[in-house]
């Protein structure tokens, strides 16, 4: 009970750190949220997809290549339409043009991930600060009031849920951060399989305008 009754004392005294961190807190569960549920959106069966992909390739079919893209869906699926678009344009750098939408699919998933990061890097020094003034200001009343030195201890105590907290909220930051870069690097990986895959059919010969498959409007609002 005297720890709960220490937080609540920390949150309502110390607000100018306390306050912070919680919102530090909240920010990071928020990220989590949203880069969770984007990252299940996307998820797709990349291997069946980018064999089917290559067939329809193998055959010069551009335009079932786009269908299949089509219908994938996510992101994967608008950066193979980009690259079926791309095979269709004639005396085009395919390699340097692709790479671009590569660029942009990535940022995609990166998306709020800094934010956790700096939680991670700023959150404990947020914590050390708190209780670096907590101590402070203990031994200033311990010196002007002559307490005892269990009061002193209790102080001391009570200053050390500051850097307690800004470790909480570091470590649940730091772990999402490095799980989501995780994540990122292996839809990266799809993404340059995507991109190889590609590369090998870069020398087809343009389709006729009429069959080209249309360029992904969240690309172009990238």
């Amino acid at each position: 009970m005297n720890l709960l009754q220490d937080i609540y004392r920390f949150i309502l005294n110390d607000w100018w750190i306390s306050f912070p961190l919680i919102a530090c807190q909240i920010l990071t569960i928020a990220v989590i949220l949203d880069r969770f549920i984007f990252v299940n959106r996307n998820k797709r069966d990349v291997d069946r997809f980018l064999v089917r992909l290559q067939r329809e390739l193998e055959r010069g079919n551009l335009t079932g290549a786009g269908t299949l893209a089509e219908q994938l869906g996510g992101v994967l699926g608008e950066m193979a339409e980009e690259g079926v678009r791309l095979l269709s344009v004639p005396r085009v750098n395919f390699e340097k043009a692709f790479d671009i939408t590569l660029a942009l699919g990535l940022r995609k998933f990166e998306r709020n991930l800094p934010v956790l990061g700096t939680i991670g890097a700023v959150s404990p020094f947020l914590g050390l600060l708190g209780t670096v003034v907590g101590i402070l200001r203990s031994f200033q009343t311990f010196a002007d009031a002559g307490a005892t030195s269990n009061k002193l201890a209790s102080e001391i105590g009570f200053a050390l849920i500051a850097t307690t907290a800004g470790l909480i909220v570091a470590i649940v930051s730091v772990v999402a951060y490095n799980i989501f870069q995780n994540v990122l690097a292996q839809f990266e990986d799809d993404f340059q399989v995507l991109k190889l895959l590609f590369l090998n059919f870069s020398d087809m010969e343009a389709l006729p305008a009429t069959a080209l498959p249309e360029e992904s409007p969240s690309l172009q609002q990238q």
